[in-house]
């Protein structure tokens, strides 16, 4: 599993095209030291190549995007804390993630 995360914040990135080899506990603590501000945005890219990414959505809930680019469009849930760390977990465990969270589908049209 490959990290990236933009830290607006702190202005320290780890870019897409550029993320890096971690472990589940790694990825848990930059989540758990994650800023509030909602430009951030961190993520992991899978075994598979499937880009997920985590972002605040509002004060309690967290936003996860799957992009689906062979069907121009985005799969999109939101979570609280709680189903986001179970999530982070599952995908470490390499369960689909569209079992974890309730996926919606927004096209790009």
């Amino acid at each position: 599993m490959k990290l990236f995360y933009e830290n607006v914040g702190k202005d320290e990135r780890i870019p897409l095209d550029q993320a890096l080899e971690a472990s589940y506990e790694q990825v848990l603590d930059v989540f758990e030291q994650f800023p509030e501000d909602y430009d951030s945005v961190f993520g992991l890219i899978t075994d598979e190549e499937l880009a997920v990414s985590f972002s605040k959505y509002n004060r309690f809930l967290w936003q996860v995007e799957i992009p689906d680019n062979e069907n121009q469009g985005v799969w999109r849930a939101v979570c609280n804390r709680n189903q986001l760390k179970r999530a982070l977990k599952e995908l470490f465990e390499e369960i689909n993630p569209f079992l974890v969270c309730d996926f919606k589908f927004e096209s790009f049209h």
